[in-house]
């Protein structure tokens, strides 16, 4: 009996508990994209919704992810230090996470007649979301060990991946057998589970488990809760216009945007050109999603020992022949599963590429602000994600489908291009001047 009522190790004292609670927090913050970004997508395409219905649907609901760069200071400036500089967070974001999904089954608006009202509540559940991926952005940044961050940003978004699999194929089997209400009460069960293990893990030793528990209190560093909002701003600006800091921001955004278009331009071309039903569609991206999360795993320590920077060089360039061959081939993809084989292969090349761009992310970081950049680094890439999913709106009128994928190969070429200009040295020279 005394066994079972013994603590959880703590997340600092056990590298295997860190990588599978990232892993799981992360999952948990996949679900509202596979809801969002996946399975509804698939089902107003289903219904004969056009290309700037759905694009300008997935630009609207994935707006709060743009938002983190003013969560990031909240979550340094105010701490409850006795449970964890960051635990706080994630249980007050899952919660909400879990309000979001359960109000949307109770509610249950249809995409067609309910469009606005969807999208709005959506919206919500993303603002959770975000708020989730901030607190444990912030968590790993304070618990991750230097020769850990590759394979930890690999558990993080593999995590994620697994969520977003396991969301866009579980929501859209619900939506074509239940309806909406089946997809949100299956996705709160899957956070409510998901939420008992920041209620029974502390990120210390000896930290409290709930405000009322028992506990002592670990004595703070500068990082905790102790700044100013001057002292924090400041040095986040400080840090954001450094030169290498703004060229890996550029990088970023040409990857991020390129997702964004293909998220949207996907169940236009599966559903509606191609034919597949969207419970195929959603299989196949959960098979993909996998499939790269298991992939960006077992590739993660030959990333961290060959070094993330030279692997993303050649990553992007696989990926400007990737999209360029398949625009090559647009008369095809229907035909011996072209498209199909695309999806796969820029899921796993994705996956990667995050994975390389999140690490060098984390080595910019300063250590005065190094959970604030973080978060202002990922609100930026999921703004010009966003950005991406709107810009097929304009897109969709100027061009065809395979200009849209040339559209895709320019911008990752242009990505090729900065990463030249990448100084790891002279971003180091840069910091020190400012210590």
């Amino acid at each position: 009996m005394n066994a079972l009522l013994r603590p959880l190790p703590a997340l600092t004292d056990h590298k295997a508990l860190r990588l599978a609670t990232l892993a799981l927090l992360y999952c948990a913050q996949g679900l509202p994209i596979g809801l969002f970004q996946v399975a509804i997508p698939a089902y107003m395409a289903s219904l004969g919704m056009t290309a700037a219905e759905v694009g300008g649907f997935i630009a609207f609901v994935f707006l709060p992810w743009s938002f983190k760069l003013v969560a990031g200071p909240i979550m340094d400036r105010f701490t409850f230090a006795p449970m964890g500089n960051r635990r706080p967070w994630v249980l007050f974001a899952q919660s909400g996470l879990l309000l979001s999904f359960a109000l949307l089954a109770l509610l249950h608006p249809e995409p067609s007649s309910h469009y606005w009202y969807l999208a709005g509540l959506g919206f919500l559940s993303n603002v959770f979301g975000a708020l989730q991926d901030v607190a444990v952005d912030g968590l790993a940044v304070d618990i991750l060990k230097a020769d850990e961050r590759a394979q930890g940003n690999a558990f993080m978004y593999g995590g994620q991946m697994a969520g977003i699999s396991l969301s866009g194929a579980l929501s859209s089997w619900a939506l074509a057998d239940q309806g909406l209400t089946l997809a949100a009460s299956l996705m709160a069960l899957c956070v409510l589970l998901i939420l008992l293990v920041p209620l029974l893990i502390r990120e210390h030793p000896c930290e409290r488990l709930l405000p009322w528990s028992t506990g002592v209190e670990r004595p703070q560093g500068p990082r905790a809760g102790s700044k100013t909002w001057q002292a924090i701003v400041i040095g986040l600006f400080r840090a954001i216009v450094l030169p290498m800091s703004l060229l890996l921001i550029l990088i970023e955004a040409c990857n991020r945007i390129t997702s964004g278009i293909l998220i949207g331009l996907a169940p236009m071309v599966t559903i509606q050109e191609l034919g597949w039903t969207q419970i195929t569609y959603a299989n196949w991206i959960a098979i993909t999603g996998v499939t790269a999360a298991v992939l960006g795993v077992l590739c993660s320590p030959w990333i961290d020992r060959v070094g993330a920077l030279r692997i993303l060089k050649w990553l992007v360039m696989f990926r400007i022949g990737l999209l360029g061959l398949t625009a090559a081939l647009e008369p095809y993809w229907g035909i011996h599963q072209v498209f199909e084989s695309f999806l796969m292969i820029n899921a796993v090349a994705t996956q990667l590429v995050t994975v390389t761009l999140i690490a060098l992310f984390m080595r910019l970081c300063s250590p005065r602000v190094a959970a604030s950049q973080f978060a202002v680094y990922m609100a930026l890439a999921n703004m010009t994600y966003s950005l991406g999913s709107g810009l097929l709106v304009p897109l969709s009128h100027w061009t065809h489908q395979t200009g849209i994928m040339l559209v895709c190969a320019a911008l990752i070429a242009l990505m090729w291009l900065l990463i030249h200009w990448v100084d790891f040295e002279r971003h180091d020279q840069d910091l020190n001047k400012l210590s």
